[in-house]
């Protein structure tokens, strides 16, 4: 296999180069599935994670806040996270060690289904009518249990998106459970977030803040889309980490690592159905792409 200008496949990475003998349908697999990115402030969020799941008991553990904008990799990071360490089935004790639990925070501002949902996350039997004290006292035993050593609340807006009572209520319950438990907790969340932890000094004292940051046009940028490329089986060169592809790029994305992840997928299906096998600046312009500011309001017209 040989590129139009002769080459050898370079802009593509050795799996990737391997891809293109697959079928039209198969590479389009390939690039939907995508791969895990490792970026320098990744790591770093990592590292820390780590250090929180080996920290010794103390009467303060330590907690941390992931602050960040819808789609900017929360999800993604802490799920790789939890995937480093799956829970641990002992066959000869039939014992399950769970250091790391992640839940989802529920929709609504209630206690009661915040430990409904670390019950389930445990696949626990509970009665759900149950009142919120005993649900937490089942989470408190099956935490020494099965030796939870780090919880994961993600989508932590949601808890606190209700009166300033309710949002005292949630903060209080949060920082009992990790007194009594000794469980260090991971909250994520959008900017909202970060306002209500910081309304109560403990919580801002407790829980140290990371941001996620949005991406800017520069040399950063230009490795992530040359990695991206990398990673997207067509048999041309796009140069997505050129000047004006870069600025298309991050202009339709408006800087969200989740949407210029999507955007270069999307992007690389229809250089794949279009036969064109790179993306163009052409290509950008034409495809069926809505940025993130007008999704909200965005609507569907039948033809």
């Amino acid at each position: 296999m040989t590129t139009s200008e002769g080459g050898d496949y370079a802009h593509l990475s050795a799996k990737t180069r391997g891809a293109l003998s697959l079928s039209d349908v198969e590479r389009i697999r390939f690039i939907r599935a995508g791969t895990w990115i490792t970026l320098d402030y990744v790591k770093n969020i990592l590292e820390q994670l780590e250090d929180l799941r080996t920290h010794p008991r103390v009467a303060r553990m330590p907690c941390m806040l992931l602050v960040g904008a819808p789609f900017s990799g929360k999800t993604s990071l802490l799920e790789h996270f939890r995937d480093l360490h799956p829970p641990d089935l002992d066959p000869e004790s039939q014992t399950t060690t769970c250091e790391v639990l992640m839940i989802e925070a529920p929709p609504k501002p209630d206690i009661s289904d915040f430990y409904s949902s670390i019950l389930d996350a445990l696949m626990a039997p509970y009665k759900p009518t149950a009142p919120a004290h005993e649900k937490r006292s089942q989470v408190k035993r099956l935490f020494a249990q099965v030796g939870v050593k780090v919880l994961i609340v993600d989508e932590i807006h949601h808890l606190i998106a209700g009166s300033l009572n309710r949002q005292r209520e949630f903060r209080n319950a949060l920082k009992s459970l990790g007194n009594e438990t000794k469980v260090s907790i991971v909250a994520a969340g959008i900017e909202e977030a970060y306002n209500a932890f910081n309304a109560d000094a403990q919580m801002s004292s407790r829980f140290k803040p990371y941001d996620l940051p949005r991406w800017s046009i520069g040399p950063k940028l230009g490795v992530l889309l040359k990695t991206l490329e990398s990673r997207t089986p067509l048999k041309r060169a796009s140069g997505l980490h050129s000047p004006g592809m870069m600025t298309a790029i991050h202009a339709r994305s408006e800087s969200s690592l989740g949407d210029i992840c999507d955007l270069v997928k999307e992007a690389g299906v229809k250089a794949i159905r279009t036969g064109e096998e790179s993306i163009t600046l052409t290509l950008l312009d034409e495809l069926n792409w809505v940025p993130p500011s007008k999704r909200k309001g965005h609507q569907r017209f039948a033809v």
